[in-house]
């Protein structure tokens, strides 16, 4: 049996900031009094494989002090924005959604005006079509936010997918009026975060180059398709495949020696579960985020993997496993 040894970083970047309505019944911290918690900021963007639902749960298992954070597949940032680290690294490998961050950090008053001007028009095929054969890459970041927040939106239940060239391509969403594109107050608690945060477009092996002991990195690839049902793990024009996964758990066991604290969420097969076996494993149980059945977007079981016990098992900050 491997020896446990404690190491609590001298750093502490994150209390937790407990809000009654995703306190898990099961957690340790249920029963306790909730700290006020803003209900802002929060994902300004729809995305695949969100973790909305798991957020009680990550937040039971997070370490309670670390260094930096970091979040290579950060997507809708769900989990971000949740914990709301003070020092971050986000990033991600498509960079229409990396643009858009930038842009609300670093120039919110312009997206909420071009927002706002085409909130005003009614929603039309034409009008999707449109935004989605515009060429991102000949537009302003600005107007390319807009663009991308606008596809999010209104097109078919909030997918983002390119085909090999690039090319976006999801079908509009048939919505009958403009769906609300942003809340402004939300934009404005998501600039203030960002405002710490070194948010990078790169691969997350890139990404991960400046994360060391003591660190927390939290990885949501695109996930291992499960045999049983379609598979969506292809948002930018690379798709991630079974090699990539392969290669995904050898930066988690890099990672592991260099003494950073990681949470990886994943879904529940077999690859999956080989891949980490020697790790520490947590089955959940979540909605299927992306079906076109309402009725088949539950019951789809997901890993969440760590490195380190958890804050509830062991009563302190976190004890890491021995190599």
């Amino acid at each position: 049996m491997q020896a446990l040894r404690l190491k609590v970083p001298t750093s502490s970047t994150f209390q937790p900031l407990a809000d009654e309505a995703l306190v898990d019944p099961s957690s340790a911290y249920a029963g306790t009094t909730p700290s006020p918690r803003s209900r802002y900021p929060q994902p300004f963007v729809k995305w695949a494989g969100g973790k909305s639902q798991l957020l009680p749960k990550i937040s039971e298992v997070m370490p309670r002090h670390f260094g930096r954070y970091f979040e290579p597949f950060v997507g809708g940032g769900a989990v971000y924005f949740h914990l709301r680290p003070k020092d971050a690294v986000i990033s991600d490998a498509n960079f229409e959604l990396i643009n858009a961050y930038r842009v609300i950090k670093t120039d919110l008053e312009s997206l909420t005006h071009n927002l706002e001007i085409l909130q005003q028009k009614p929603i039309s095929p034409a009008l999707y079509e449109r935004y989605r054969k515009m060429n991102p890459e000949k537009l302003p970041s600005v107007k390319r936010a807009v663009r991308f927040i606008f596809l999010n939106k209104t097109c078919y239940n909030g997918l983002y997918r390119v085909n090999k060239k690039g090319k976006f391509n999801v079908p509009f969403g048939k919505y009958p009026r403009m769906p609300k594109l942003a809340e402004e107050a939300n934009l404005i608690e998501v600039q203030k975060i960002l405002r710490t945060a070194e948010i990078m477009y790169a691969s997350y092996e890139i990404a991960l180059g400046q994360a060391s002991d003591g660190d927390v990195v939290y990885l949501d690839p695109p996930y291992s398709p499960d045999p049983k049902s379609p598979s969506f793990t292809g948002y930018t024009k690379e798709s991630f495949s079974f090699v990539d996964q392969k290669r995904l758990a050898a930066r988690f066991r890099e990672l592991d020696r260099r003494g950073c604290l990681l949470i990886l969420s994943n879904s529940d097969t077999r690859l999956v579960r080989d891949l980490y076996s020697n790790y520490t494993r947590i089955r959940l149980k979540s909605g299927r985020m992306i079906n076109c059945v309402g009725s088949e977007r539950m019951g789809y079981r997901e890993l969440l993997i760590l490195n380190y016990k958890t804050p509830v098992e062991t009563l302190n900050p976190w004890v890491k496993i021995s190599s």
